[in-house]
């Protein structure tokens, strides 16, 4: 009984070492962005920083709207209006009003 269960977290372990490889593999492959600036580059007009955000852990929160989603480096909103550049929110549709009253 004893080696079965060594064999069985012998098994667990070659699999998560497996899983781990496969992961470094994939990354080394296909790697993340590098930056937001290379999408919008910093004299973009339309990227301005962006307001009602909160700390959260290892992203920001953003409170503009009623999904209040999470942002961690790089990512971009639900609504596609927010994203977390350097720890820091950006709008990216500063001078482009949705509705305008005549």
């Amino acid at each position: 009984m004893a080696t079965t269960g060594r064999t069985a977290a012998a098994l667990w372990a070659a699999l998560a070492a497996a899983a781990a490889l496969a992961a470094a593999v994939l990354v080394s492959f296909f790697p993340p962005p590098a930056t937001f600036a290379l999408v919008y580059p910093p004299d973009n007009p339309h990227v301005r920083p962006g307001r009602f955000t909160v700390p959260a852990c290892n992203g920001l929160q953003c409170r503009l709207c009623p999904y209040e989603c999470f942002l961690p480096e790089g990512a971009l909103g639900r609504c596609k209006v927010r994203i977390n550049y350097g720890g820091r929110i950006k709008t990216l549709v500063y001078p482009r009003p949705a509705a305008a009253k005549k």
